[in-house]
């Protein structure tokens, strides 16, 4: 059994070294291209439009993704080097995903529910990180070869 536990630990090891360079590459292509999508704005844009919020927005978005994105590489990290999940990091993606979706959201087209919905979100987000952070601790999800649990440390 415990070999078992040995090759599901490798295996498990290899696939995040293989979502590490994935997103990896990825981020390195999506930083290029929101470089260069950024000076074609701002030298092909008469400077009167530079704070336009159909000019800003898309901006706003595709450098929102790319933060998205580096979150997400941290949290792979962090679970690869200490075996654990770090509930605050993962806050903190869902905080930037749900913030990119607020900046984009078009609020003529936006039902009263989804409104609500994403206020909802937003104060449940908003308080558990500030719950985690006044608390002074780390929550991770530590894996153990029996069962998942929820551990804290400092």
């Amino acid at each position: 059994m415990k070999d078992m536990l040995k090759i599901v630990r490798i295996i498990e090891k290899t696939i995040f070294i293989i979502l590490i360079f994935f997103l990896a590459a990825t981020l390195l292509i999506s930083v290029i291209d929101f470089g260069l999508y950024f000076f074609r704005l701002i030298f092909q844009s008469p400077m009167s439009n530079w704070y336009e919020p159909e000019f800003l927005m898309p901006l706003f978005s595709s450098f929102l993704v790319v933060l998205i994105g580096v979150e997400l590489l941290e949290t792979i990290k962090a679970y690869f080097k200490d075996d654990s999940i770090h509930v605050e990091i993962i806050i903190l993606v869902a905080i930037i995903a749900l913030a990119r979706k607020i900046i984009i959201l078009d609020y003529t087209e936006a039902s009263t529910g989804k409104l609500l919905g994403i206020a909802a979100i937003t104060l449940a987000l908003g308080g558990a990180y500030f719950l985690i952070k006044k608390a002074g601790i780390t929550i991770r999800l530590k894996k153990n070869d029996k069962d998942n649990q929820q551990s804290t440390g400092d």
